[in-house]
Order: structure tokens, then C-alpha cells, then sequence
């Protein structure tokens, strides 16, 4: 294995080419006297899987998946091999959001607000929304015509085409139970039942990588896009990041820095270089030999939705409608399980299924429920930086969180589906407690449970003197000059849906910050 290093002074290093890294690659590239490297560990997004929305689950657990994975969980994922969650997380261009399921989900505006109240100076709802719509061609009609939608952005966001038949039926039972039915990224009220939209565009997916790395910006001269190189340590002169180590083609390269390094890894793979460059909790880099250069609370917020995902038989025959250029998923609900909660804990979506049953193809329901799930646990398994982090997120540790997911309205909801569907619950194999009792349900809860692929929160964001925060309001790491953590791990605590979206708008918003600094 050879080293060399890479002559070339650049104003920006971008470490991950994921949901925030291509919108930050885009935007700051837009000045062209500033020079900027997007570096990625993962391929070009060329795999055609990625492009097929229907071919989703095709992509996990591939050559574009980091294939993260929890250590045994003692409460949770009982069903699952070793009782051990797999984290399927984008190791390509576009990361998650070339792999993920393609929902465009914002969250609730307590979230934000909440953000701000805890020290996220700038990071209320009034704050973000413009960057949301900022980024957004919303090609839906209805959706335009509110002040929540915009058209004209980089992210293409469209409705479902076309919408599965059993969906109008599972909205109308929802009604029935009073859910109230609109757009789910009304974030003012959030509690209600509606079509989910996608980042879909003409049939395909719309990633990050297709959305802010198109052809004209990959032609802009000081901007260059590097794929298959794993940054192993940020390299520090006291205080000022100098360089970026990484590995290319099993090369050991060096690339020297003279304006900014910005960490969009994600939640494990900025908080784990980090922690690889001496930023982090004394302890843990000191059991580990790695000089402290930083002592800060990286990895200790670590938060994540828990998903149980239940079947009903719909009594049908016959494959469910779709194609290839869909998701399947037509419906999400929120909604509360605690009185006075500021925002919906309880995310629901339908998904239809089929299954085989006496020679003839029938319909299925696949309904899951997320809950917020924050005991996590992270920490670095050794100084090697090709070695995975542990990662133990105590899904549902807390008894009371298993109540609060039995009490959720869907299984309320049920009985309602009675004009096209009959659904009736398969009943769950070698559960001694009686079918639809509170102890059946914990069984079923606890045994197929699993994540809801929304880690965040492990570089969190706080007032410049919030002890607990890694990062400020404008995502500078504490201490430290000239490096920035900019994507979901920034977090002070997660939304109350999918993570995508949020993640998008923290890079177009972040992307603004660092043009602001730059200018003073």
C-alpha cells in the first residue's frame, strides 16, 4: 500500500456524500472562487436498482449499504437473527436517500421549536420552513396552493402514482374514528391521517445525488467528486483541522484544508471520525489510546424510531395494485398516545402485501407503528477506523414505551375497514397469551420489532455553552476552528417522522450559515 497527497488546497472538504453532503456540494460550489471536495466512500449512484423506486429493498444489505448493526437487544427484535437490528444506511452518492423508501416527511412544528427552546438558537419552524421549501418542486397541484409547498426547488416531491385502490378505504376509516385527513407535512397540526408524498420524479427516484448533483453542477470546475474514499482521521494543528486523511483505491491519500472541514457522514459516521480525531468523551478515547484533542459528549444522544410491523389478512384475492416506479406506501397517520404531548409519537403506515393461502394469491395489510426510542448507546469498538462503532439503542427498554405503543388508535382503527376489506389479524405463532390481550400484543411488539432507519442526535446541537451539545446553532464543533457537522446527527432530538426531509433542509440551511461566515 502506497501514501501520497493530494497537492491541491482545498476552501471546503464535505466528508459524505449523503442526504446533506450533495446539497452542500451544490450550493457551496455555487461560488465559483471557492473550491470544494465532496468525498464519498461508496460508488457512484450508476447501480440502476437505485433509480427503481419498487426495487428498494433490493439495495439493502448491498454494495451501497454500510450494513451497520446493533448489538443483541434484550426488549426488542426477538424474531430477529441474534437478536441483533440491522442499520441499512447509504454507502453511495446520495446516501440514504438513494436507498431509502423515498417518503417526504418534515415532522411536527413543536419539533423545531422545541429545538430552539433547548438552545438551537435560529432552528425554529418560522426559521427552517424556508429552507424546506427552498429545496422543494412540488409537483402536486393541491399541495401548491398551500404556504406549505413550494415549486421551483432542486428536490423533486410527488404523490404516489398511481395511488393503490385500498388506500381511499383505509382514510375513510380513519375519519370514521376522528382523525382528521389532510397533508401530513401540515406541520402545524399534525395529528391526522393523509397520502404520503414521495421524492419521486417522472417514475424514478429524485436522491440528493440526482436532485443537487446533476449534470451542470458535476461540470463546475471548482467542484470535484471523489467516490470511493473512506476518510479515516481529520488531522489538527492544536485547534484548526489541516488535512483529511483517507484511503483510494487502496491508497493512503492526504487532502490539505485551508477554509473548512464539514462532517455529513450521518449519525454514525461523523460521530465515529470524530472520536477517531480525538474529538470526544475523555474516557472512552482514552481506554481506546486515542490522544483527547476535544473532550465532547459525541455519541451520547444517539436517538431512533422502533417500528412493529403487524399483518392483517384483507380477505381478497389477487396481488395488490403497483408498479415498479412506487413505493407501495400510499398512507402515513400520526398521532398521540400521551395527553398534553407537544407532538405526535406515533407514526403509522399501510403498506400493501400478498400471500399465498390454499393455491390463490391474497391480499395482505402490513401496518407499522414508530416510536421514539432515546436510551441509545454509542461508542467506538477500537482505533481501527474499517472497524464498525457499537451501536445498542435499548429498543424499548422502558416498559412504559411498550404500553404507549399498545394504546396507539390503529388497532382501533381496524374494525372500521368494512366496505372493501374484511380484515382479520393473523395470529402470531407460539404466543401463549390470548389473541388481541394486552400481553398478546407486548409479545408481538417486542418479537418484530426493528428500526425505522432514523438514527440521530449524536453530534447534537445546543447554546454555545450547552455542556451536552457537540456543535453550536451555526454546526461549528465546539472548540475547535474550522470544522462544521452538518446533517441528521446534529439533531437535539428527533422529529416525529421519517428524517429525510429534515436532513435536506439542515444542509440547505447549513449551507447559508457557512456562506455567511465566509463573507465576515
Amino acid at each position: 500500500m502506497t501514501a501520497s497527497e493530494n497537492t491541491n488546497v482545498y476552501d471546503y472538504v464535505i466528508i459524505g456524500a449523503g442526504s446533506a453532503g450533495c446539497v452542500l456540494a451544490n450550493r457551496l460550489s455555487e461560488d465559483e472562487n471557492m473550491s470544494v471536495l465532496l468525498l464519498e466512500a461508496g460508488p457512484d449512484d450508476t447501480k440502476s436498482e437505485i433509480h427503481v423506486p419498487a426495487l428498494m429493498r433490493c439495495l439493502w444489505d448491498s454494495e451501497v449499504d454500510w450494513s451497520y448493526q446493533t448489538v443483541p437487544q434484550q426488549h426488542a427484535c426477538l424474531a430477529l437473527k441474534d437478536r441483533c437490528c440491522n442499520w441499512n444506511k447509504g454507502k453511495v452518492l446520495g446516501g440514504s436517500s438513494s436507498i431509502n423508501m423515498m417518503q417526504y416527511v418534515r415532522g411536527a412544528k413543536e419539533d423545531f421549536d422545541s429545538w430552539e427552546r433547548l438552545g438551537a438558537e435560529g432552528w425554529s419552524y418560522d426559521n427552517v420552513l424556508p429552507y424546506f421549501l427552498k429545496s422543494e418542486n412540488n409537483t402536486s397541484e393541491i399541495h401548491i396552493a398551500t404556504d406549505y409547498h413550494s415549486r421551483g426547488g432542486m428536490l423533486t416531491v410527488s404523490n404516489n402514482s398511481p395511488l393503490n385502490k385500498y388506500s381511499e378505504v383505509i382514510l375513510e376509516a380513519a375519519e370514521e374514528i376522528g382523525f382528521k385527513i389532510q397533508d401530513v407535512n401540515d406541520c402545524v397540526d399534525p395529528v391526522a391521517f393523509g397520502y404520503t408524498q414521495y421524492t419521486i420524479k417522472d417514475g424514478q427516484r429524485c436522491s440528493t445525488a440526482a436532485a443537487f448533483l446533476n449534470p451542470d453542477t458535476r461540470a463546475r470546475a471548482n467542484l470535484e467528486i471523489w467516490t470511493d474514499a473512506h476518510v479515516t482521521k481529520i488531522v489538527f494543528d492544536d485547534k484548526t483541522a489541516r488535512s483529511v486523511e483517507l484511503f483510494k483505491n487502496d491508497e493512503k491519500v492526504t487532502v490539505n484544508v485551508k477554509g473548512e472541514v464539514i462532517l455529513s457522514a450521518g449519525s454514525v459516521g461523523s460521530p465515529q471520525l470524530l472520536m477517531l480525531s480525538g474529538v470526544g468523551p475523555r474516557d472512552q478515547l482514552e481506554s481506546l489510546g486515542i490522544p483527547v484533542l476535544c473532550d465532547l459528549p459525541v455519541g451520547e444522544n444517539l436517538q431512533d424510531h422502533v417500528m412493529t410491523i403487524m399483518r392483517c389478512n384483507a380477505n381478497i384475492e389477487g396481488r395488490p395494485q403497483g408498479v415498479v416506479s412506487t413505493t407501495g406506501v400510499d398512507v402515513a397517520g400520526f398521532t398521540k398516545t400521551k395527553e398534553g404531548s407537544p407532538w405526535p409519537e406515533i407514526q403509522i403506515i399501510w403498506c400493501p402485501d400478498y400471500y399465498i393461502y390454499g393455491g390463490k394469491e391474497k391480499t395482505a395489510w402490513n401496518f407499522s407503528d414508530e416510536f421514539i426510542c432515546r436510551q441509545s448507546i454509542f461508542r467506538l469498538r477500537s482505533r481501527d477506523p474499517m472497524a464498525y462503532p457499537i451501536i445498542d439503542p435499548h429498543y424499548l427498554e422502558d416498559p412504559d414505551d411498550v404500553k404507549r405503543m399498545i394504546k396507539v388508535d390503529i388497532i382501533e382503527l381496524i374494525p372500521y375497514i368494512n366496505q372493501e376489506m374484511t380484515p382479520t389479524y393473523f395470529r402470531f405463532p407460539n404466543c401463549p397469551h390470548e389473541m388481541d390481550s394486552d400481553e398478546y400484543w407486548e409479545h408481538v411488539i417486542r418479537h418484530v420489532s426493528l428500526t425505522l432507519y432514523h438514527p440521530v442526535g449524536t453530534c447534537k446541537m445546543g447554546a454555545k455553552n450547552d455542556e451536552a451539545a457537540v456543535v453550536d446553532p451555526t454546526l461549528r464543533v465546539r472548540g475547535l476552528d474550522n470544522v462544521r457537522v452538518v446533517d441528521a446527527s446534529v439533531m437535539p432530538h428527533l422529529t416525529s417522522g421519517n428524517t429525510n426531509a429534515p436532513t435536506i433542509m439542515i444542509a440547505e440551511k447549513g449551507s447559508d450559515l457557512i456562506k455567511q461566515d465566509m463573507k465576515l
